[in-house]
């Protein structure tokens, strides 16, 4: 059985400093005790998407990486996690994939409380991850910014050829996930945000996209992504009326 330190603080709780022990990770009743809000809504979108939770000898580690083509956007990682818990924690190169990765490590129980509070378990989500309860129950500022945190680190923005034409111009959002549980329940979520959705597999993940100039538009406007990889395509597109499929 593992137990664990819970020190909230002031900075991002209701503004009691608590500390407590809980014997069972699988029994939490402290969320009430944070005020979610658009940065953590983001922050734990961004978590589901590409973060890692886990137990080492000494401490639980959080962990946040993404390609080496996304240093712009761990800038953008940086500044958020100064915002929520006002520590300084810097992107770096990290080992892992074919060529290394860029991203953040952190041991600090401030960031990690967070996220056990939030009912994230130190151990692998690839297969069981989720929209969680209550991002459905909160604003609408925080629907969207937990949807910004996962596209910015796990979706996808292309462009496709339709009615013969040659050049690539109709916009997809996509999603490609290992757990179909995520991909069911952001598909409920998009919904209640208005999107126009469908879902579909593949022999190598449940994926799920919406599509059209119109849903693109919203998108860049409504959830406001900022990871530079999307907008940059998306500018492109914009100023251009196409994408270049070997850019993408």
């Amino acid at each position: 059985m593992v137990g664990v330190y819970l020190n909230i603080s002031t900075h991002w709780s209701t503004g009691q400093v608590r500390t407590m022990f809980i014997n069972d990770l699988s029994h939490r009743d402290l969320r009430p005790m944070i005020n979610i809000n658009s940065k953590i809504a983001e922050l734990i979108g961004a978590h589901v998407g590409d973060g890692t939770l886990y137990q080492t000898s000494w401490s639980i580690v959080w962990e946040l990486r993404g390609g080496l083509n996304e240093k712009e956007y761990y800038v953008h990682i940086q500044k958020l996690l100064f915002d929520i818990f006002n520590l300084e924690l810097y992107p770096k190169f990290r080992s892992g994939g074919a060529n290394g990765c860029w991203g953040v490590q952190t041991s600090k129980k401030e960031v990690t409380n967070l996220f056990l509070n939030f009912d994230f378990l130190p151990k692998s989500k690839t297969h069981t991850a989720f929209v969680p309860d209550y991002i459905f129950k909160g604003s609408l500022t925080v629907k969207r910014s937990f949807v910004r945190g996962l596209f910015d680190t796990d979706g996808c923005l292309r462009f496709g050829r339709i009615n013969k034409n040659e050049l690539h111009t109709y916009p997809r959002i996509e999603f490609g996930f290992a757990s179909v549980k995520l991909r069911d329940t952001l598909y409920t979520l998009l919904l209640d945000l208005k999107f126009r959705v469908f879902v579909w597999n593949d022999t190598a993940s449940f994926k799920l996209a919406t599509v059209g100039t119109r849903m693109l538009e919203r998108w860049i406007n409504e959830i406001k992504p900022n990871n530079p990889k999307h907008l940059k395509k998306y500018q492109f597109w914009k100023e251009n009326g196409f994408y270049k499929p070997k850019n993408m």
